[in-house]
């Protein structure tokens, strides 16, 4: 009985680390590590060759080709890597870095980092656009003895790109949507005919 349960629940947290979010905006968080030198110029899980000069990155479950936004919480800084490698294998740790993508962090000379994860785009079609959006930190506040002014602070945004290639991932249920209303119109104009 105590090993049923035992795979009962392997079973369950598996499957929730298969349908880890892959859809277009989902965001993560976890701690990042980057490859020792043993890693480069030998093949990754999708058959390239590792280079430290390009952004590249392993994740466990995300699709090969997945863009993905990388922030470390504690500096804000953040890049934009492509899943080409399974790992890390280490508990507790979310995406694996090229040397490049730990400098541009800088995670480098610590070793390991809390980072935010966003999926912005697939098959290295950027999909979500960042953009600075103005936003009010602190509201004007008014006495006798002074005027403290309100200060500003840019703020990170996300819009969906225009023109995008590859349709098929974007959220299927607006299109479903967009047909019920379509036809609802046709059978509408049948009647009135």
């Amino acid at each position: 009985m105590h090993n049923i349960f035992k795979i009962i629940s392997f079973f369950l947290v598996f499957s929730s680390q298969i349908g880890f979010g892959q859809d277009l905006g989902d965001e993560s968080y976890g701690i990042a590590s980057f490859y020792s030198n043993s890693f480069y110029n030998k093949k990754t899980a999708n058959q390239e060759f590792l280079k430290k000069k390009e952004l590249t990155a392993a994740h466990r479950v995300l699709p090969f080709n997945t863009l993905v936004e990388v922030t470390n919480i504690y500096n804000k800084r953040s890049i934009i890597v492509r899943i080409n490698d399974r790992g890390p294998y280490k508990a507790g740790r979310i995406i694996d870095l090229t040397e490049i993508g730990a400098k541009k962090l800088n995670i480098r000379k610590v070793g390991l980092s809390k980072v935010k994860l966003k999926i912005i785009g697939f098959e290295n079609e950027q999909m979500l656009i960042p953009y600075q959006h103005l936003e009010m930190e602190t509201t004007p506040k008014f006495s006798k003895k002074f005027y403290q002014k309100t200060r500003l602070k840019y703020k990170k945004k996300y819009r969906l790109k225009k023109k995008i290639k590859n349709k098929k991932y974007l959220k299927k249920g607006k299109k479903k949507a967009t047909r019920k209303k379509k036809n609802v119109k046709r059978k509408n104009s049948k009647r009135r005919k």
